[in-house]
């Protein structure tokens, strides 16, 4: 029996004044992108209306044409999209970004939309190519990085400097102080310390947005420097009685290539807030397991949890689970910008009220540069 859908399919294809060719122009003129269908020898053989006015070719001018020589200047390969994933690897892709030339010679940065064509027998028979400009949405995203970074580079001075004079009248440098003053600015003090902060991890986070952080590779001993970690957040645990436990076999992890400093901090920020999110009395756990290609480090908590509807979005930049709570929201961000940068993966499972485990993996074999 024929399927339900299978049967509508053919009965709409069959309505009176309609088949697949006027179907296909329909769909190729009216769409609200440019749309170029190239076959297995890269010839152009269509090009709809939005592709026109995005190029400046006219469809009559380049039919039969290679695509590779009018749309990208180039007969190599390597500079188009389109060969690369549906010529060579004959797969489909979504928003690839690549450079296009107009017809005036003005290079543009499109979004590509490249599936490969088949036909009743799976012969590779072409590709189609659908594009839309974003040259002007790169531009003001580049404006963006660079004037909120100069702008927040740009606050640090003077809140350094401010926190510098604090200190001084906290001294008594500049005479002594009342101490409902000396209460004042102990508090202006602390505000001071947690704006510093929050610039800090701006700096960090528009570095790694902007791909300035490359690791520097060296021997790395995971255990040790956890370790270390661990014995520095004792004190900030033993304030709020929080039991602190360190698992791992007894059998010694090898020592592996990895940026002190990155993985330093990426340790700092899962174990600050396992502690901060972590109610009085209750348990962090760290675990280190040692597995064939890589390392796994496990930092669970018995805190307050993450809802549902919020762990999408916990590792994106400015995302703040605990909205009446202190901080940048860029974390988590920036942990996942660390793992990334050592070829690593992040991952996070929670229960409102149950707590969080964030996991995360260093492999093994990565060559100091």
């Amino acid at each position: 029996m024929e399927p339900e859908n299978d049967r509508s399919r053919r009965q709409f294809l069959k309505a009176p004044g309609l088949s697949t060719p006027k179907i296909y122009e329909s769909i190729a003129k009216n769409l609200p992108v440019g749309f170029s269908l190239v076959d297995q020898d890269g010839l152009i053989v269509d090009f709809n209306p939005a592709a026109e006015r995005l190029t400046g070719h006219f469809k009559r001018d380049i039919l039969g044409k290679p695509h590779l020589e009018i749309l990208h200047g180039s007969s190599d390969p390597k500079s188009c999209p389109l060969f690369i994933h549906a010529f060579e690897q004959r797969t489909a892709t979504i928003a690839t970004e690549g450079v296009l030339k107009r017809k005036n010679g003005e290079s543009m940065i499109l979004s590509f939309t490249i599936f490969p064509l088949f036909d009743d027998s799976e012969n590779f028979i072409g590709g189609v190519e659908l594009f839309r400009d974003i040259t002007e949405t790169k531009r003001l995203e580049r404006e963006r990085k660079n004037f909120l970074s100069m702008f927040v580079h740009d606050m640090k001075n003077p809140v350094v400097i401010g926190g510098g004079y604090l200190t001084r009248l906290l001294s008594g440098k500049a005479g002594s102080l009342t101490e409902k003053q000396r209460d004042y600015v102990t508090v202006v003090m602390e505000e001071t310390k947690k704006l510093k902060q929050l610039i800090a991890d701006f700096l960090e986070f528009s570095r790694f947005e902007q791909r300035e952080y490359i690791p520097v590779l060296a021997s790395y001993n995971l255990e040790e420097a956890l370790g270390k970690q661990m014995e520095r957040m004792k004190v900030a645990a033993e304030k709020k009685n929080i039991h602190l436990v360190f698992e791992y076999a007894q059998e010694s992890l090898p020592v592996i290539n990895a940026d002190a400093t990155l993985i330093d901090r990426l340790f700092t920020n899962l174990l600050d807030n396992a502690i901060k999110y972590t109610n009085p009395g209750g348990k962090v756990t760290v675990k280190l397991e040692n597995r064939e290609q890589d390392i796994l480090v496990e930092v669970a908590d018995t805190g307050i949890g993450i809802d549902k509807k919020d762990l999408p979005c916990v590792f994106d930049a400015f995302c703040r689970i605990n909205k009446g709570g202190e901080g940048s929201g860029l974390g988590l961000s920036i942990a996942r910008a660390i793992v990334s940068a050592h070829d690593g993966t992040i991952s996070v499972e929670s229960l409102p009220g149950k707590g969080s485990t964030f996991r995360f993996t260093l492999p093994k074999q990565n060559d100091p540069q």
